[in-house]
């Protein structure tokens, strides 16, 4: 599974808003198209799905959280990328805000 917050592309810049968010729904399929390939070569079934946040006030991690009950999902893994500090306070974590609303076990694992 893989986010795509659309509702909150900056606005602020000569681009069309359209072309950034098709860009981002793009790379959104891009990932999972390559996260596919890596699991069907080791021989893991796997189903991908895109999530397009498109209504104010949705969340990422809520928006994960929802998907997995609706799947119906056992487990959530999630990438984390370990950030500290002033960069954790200002990006936020995706990831934690997973484990703190999800009522499914959620697996976190250390990016590079």
């Amino acid at each position: 599974m893989h986010a795509v917050d659309i509702v909150n592309v900056n606005l602020g810049t000569e681009i069309p808003p359209s072309e950034i968010t098709d860009a981002l729904t793009r790379s959104g399929w891009e990932i999972l198209r390559k996260a596919e390939a890596v699991a069907k070569g080791a021989g893991i079934p796997v189903e991908t799905r895109l999530i397009e946040i498109d209504t104010l006030g949705h969340r990422i991690p809520e928006m994960i959280a929802a998907d997995a009950e609706d799947w119906p999902a056992d487990l959530i893994v999630i990438c984390t990328h370990g950030r500290r500090g002033v960069s954790h306070l200002f990006l936020g974590s995706v990831a934690e805000g997973v484990v703190r609303v999800a009522t499914k076990p959620v697996l976190l694992i250390r990016g590079k």
